[in-house]
């Protein structure tokens, strides 16, 4: 599975959005489940396809001790504000009143694929992206390691 490109969308006074019919094509015809979560670095939301969702969840249990208690309450906070949804019969789900401040005042968001997960952003915010300047530098430099 292969999410790329940003597609803005309008949620509609219930909180609803489509998803994206370029994004649909990508889920697994048995992966009717997905996962909304508040991102833990960027003040945006972020959409798993179930299946890996529960591969992030056990990449993290694999690293964690759960009797360091720093660690235990990482993954409380983690696991603990995560929204668990299906598609309705459009295309649309519901996105959760907690979590509709993070998609701006205006409502109109952008859906930006990240390979096997899905950012939510704002349409529009700057802050999502880097400069020219900086994108070039950060290339660079990762490619170079």
């Amino acid at each position: 599975m292969q999410f790329t490109g940003k597609i803005e969308a309008r949620m509609d006074a219930k909180g609803r959005l489509f998803f994206p019919a370029e994004f649909r094509r990508h889920l697994d015809e048995t992966e009717q489940r997905l996962v909304l979560k508040r991102d833990a670095y960027q003040p945006c939301l972020v959409i798993y396809p179930y299946g890996t969702w529960e591969g992030e969840v056990g990449e993290i249990r694999l690293r964690m001790n759960r009797w360091v208690p720093e660690e235990a309450m990482a993954f409380r906070q983690f696991m603990a504000d995560v929204e668990v949804f299906s598609l309705d019969a459009a295309g649309r789900f519901i996105v959760p009143k907690r979590f509709q401040p993070l998609c701006g005042q205006e409502r109109k968001v952008a859906f930006l694929g990240l390979g096997d997960r899905i950012e939510l952003w704002p349409a529009g915010n700057a802050s999502t992206f880097m400069s020219p300047e900086e994108f070039t530098a950060a290339i660079q430099k990762m490619m170079s390691k």
